[in-house]
C-alpha cells in the first residue's frame, strides 16, 4: 500500500516538473540536448522531460510530512489510552470508595452500638453527639463518592 502511494505521488510530482527538451547541432556536428534551446542554432523542439531530482526531493519531503503526521497520530492514540485507563482505574476506585462509605452508613444507622479505640487503647462505644457526628460523616462519604 505505502508503495502504491509513494509511486502515485512520484508519477504526479514527475508530470508537474516536466519541462521542454531541445535538440541541436553545433558547428562541428554533434547533437546537444538541452531544456533551452542555442541562441545561435537550428534548435529542434523535441516534448517533455521529467526533472528527476525535483521529484524525488518533492517525494521525500511528502514521504517525511506522512511520517511525521503518522508520529503525531501515534502519540494521540498513546494519550488518548492513557487517558482512558486512568479514568477507569479512577471509576472503579470511586466505586470502591462508594461501597465502603454504603457498608459504613449501614452499621451506623443499623442501631448496633459500635466502638472506636480510646487514647489508652480501650474500645469507647459511640454515643451521643459522637455517634451523630459520625453518622452525618457517612452521610457526606456517601453524597460525595456516590453520585
Amino acid at each position: 500500500m505505502t508503495r502504491l502511494a509513494l509511486t502515485l505521488a512520484l508519477s504526479f510530482f514527475a508530470l508537474t516538473t516536466a519541462a521542454q527538451v531541445f535538440s541541436w547541432k553545433d558547428a562541428d556536428g554533434r547533437v546537444h540536448y538541452s531544456d533551452r534551446p542555442d541562441s545561435g542554432a537550428d534548435a529542434k523542439k523535441l516534448g517533455a522531460a521529467v526533472a528527476a531530482p525535483d521529484s524525488a526531493d518533492a517525494a521525500r519531503k511528502a514521504q517525511a510530512e506522512k511520517s511525521v503526521e503518522s508520529r503525531k497520530e501515534e502519540q494521540k492514540a498513546k494519550e488518548a489510552a492513557g487517558k482512558a485507563e486512568k479514568e477507569k482505574s479512577d471509576a472503579a476506585e470511586k466505586r470502591q470508595q462508594c461501597e465502603r462509605a454504603k457498608v459504613s452508613l449501614d452499621g451506623i444507622e443499623s442501631g448496633q452500638v459500635r466502638f472506636t479505640m480510646g487514647p489508652g487503647g480501650e474500645r469507647v462505644a459511640l454515643e451521643g453527639n459522637v455517634r451523630e457526628a459520625e453518622l452525618a460523616n457517612a452521610r457526606k462519604a456517601v453524597d460525595s463518592w456516590c453520585k
